[in-house]
């Protein structure tokens, strides 16, 4: 087994500018634990409340507690089933509460959940926080907003900057604890690589353009590149809570790998002569 991969992680929330209560939650668990290498897996969880003060802080911090209970307490079942099932037991369980406690009627949050274990990345997503991450110097968003403005930008109805200034960008059409059920959208065996970063995120930091992001985070300690993303977030409004959570993959290359990069290298060469 190759045991040459580890990595880093740093976590900042901020209430912003214009919210008198931070309604975002997250966790990293387990945390006192930073094995790659456990069969349980490492998770991150970031999550955003909605519905009112009391409502928002309710469902985003029983997101993180039911979503990391569940996960490490199944047997028995592959990671990316886990994580399914814990944003749907969260998802239940928050309805369930919400329906029989009037203050917190219409009370819901996104959920967005990223495992690592061994040299894999899974990931289970609800809402519109979301996950990028760097890979040789690229950033992409891995998830998909469930909003319909994420909706009318993918189907070329928005611009990308018509999409991020929208005043209807916080209006999802999906979201954890809102219906009985819920569709979580599931991400699996992403490989893992040295220098790679995973960066988790509720939509305060959403006009921080991607390029924006990589570049700090390149350029940065990871828990100064978190505050100077949420200063930025702020900069511009501070409109909504803004939560980063930043993931570097460490480790050195084994020389199987770079064997294996040798010849990747010397057959798209031969493709191309």
């Amino acid at each position: 087994m190759r045991r040459n991969l580890s990595f880093e992680f740093a976590s900042r929330s901020d209430v912003g500018l214009k919210r008198s209560q931070n309604q975002d939650a997250c966790g990293k668990f387990p945390p006192d634990n930073s094995d790659l290498y456990s069969d349980r897996g490492q998770l991150f969880i970031v999550a955003d409340g909605l519905g009112g003060h009391r409502g928002g802080q309710e469902a985003s911090r029983m997101a993180v507690d039911i979503v990391q209970q569940t996960f490490f307490s199944a047997e028995n079942l592959s990671i990316i089933q886990r994580l399914k099932d814990a944003l749907e037991t969260a998802n239940n369980q928050i309805y369930e509460r919400a329906s029989k406690t009037p203050d917190l009627n219409g009370m819901g949050t996104t959920c967005t959940a990223l495992a690592l274990s061994h040299r894999k990345a899974f990931i289970a997503h609800v809402g519109d926080s979301r996950v990028y991450r760097i890979h040789r110097q690229k950033i992409e968003q891995l998830t998909q907003d469930h909003s319909q403005i994420a909706e009318l930008q993918r189907e070329g109805v928005l611009t990308p900057e018509q999409a991020r200034f929208h005043p209807q960008r916080s209006i999802l059409n999906r979201a954890l604890g809102v219906q009985p059920t819920v569709e979580v959208d599931l991400i699996e065996n992403l490989t893992l690589h040295p220098d790679d970063y995973f960066i988790l995120c509720t939509d305060g930091l959403a006009k921080v353009e991607m390029e924006e992001i990589k570049n700090l985070i390149l350029t940065n300690p990871l828990i100064q590149a978190c505050d100077k993303l949420i200063q930025l977030a702020n900069d511009r409004g501070g409109e909504d809570n803004v939560t980063v959570q930043i993931i570097r993959i460490t480790g050195s290359t084994t020389p199987w790998d770079k064997m294996l990069t040798w010849i990747k290298s010397i057959i798209l060469k031969i493709k191309n002569s």
